[in-house]
């Protein structure tokens, strides 16, 4: 998780172009946590997944979430890491089918 101010309004679409990004998508337009609404995007960058929140609010605050090979993330995760800190990995559910 990295985090980060920009010294003026940023649009994450151009900003990801600039980059040399064109693989992402917005996630969550408006998230809201705490009475603040974010962004959630995924791009994909130097062959790794990443997601990035940006504030509504705060439009210059930007929050990086490199994920690891095999790491799942849901957007109520970003929720969960502002109430508490923590970046909580979600354990995948496997079912049985019926009769096995």
């Amino acid at each position: 998780m990295q985090k980060g101010i920009w010294r003026k309004k940023l649009d994450v679409a151009d900003l990801l172009e600039r980059k040399g990004c064109y693989e992402f998508t917005l996630l969550e337009d408006k998230l809201s946590v705490r009475e603040e609404l974010f962004e959630i995007w995924w791009y994909a960058y130097g062959g790794n997944n990443h997601i990035l929140a940006k504030s509504k609010r705060y439009p210059t605050r930007l929050y990086f979430i490199l994920l690891e090979p095999g790491d799942l993330f849901a957007v109520n995760d970003f929720r969960i890491y502002l109430e508490t800190g923590e970046l909580k990995h979600p354990v995948a559910t496997y079912y049985k089918r019926n009769g096995r």
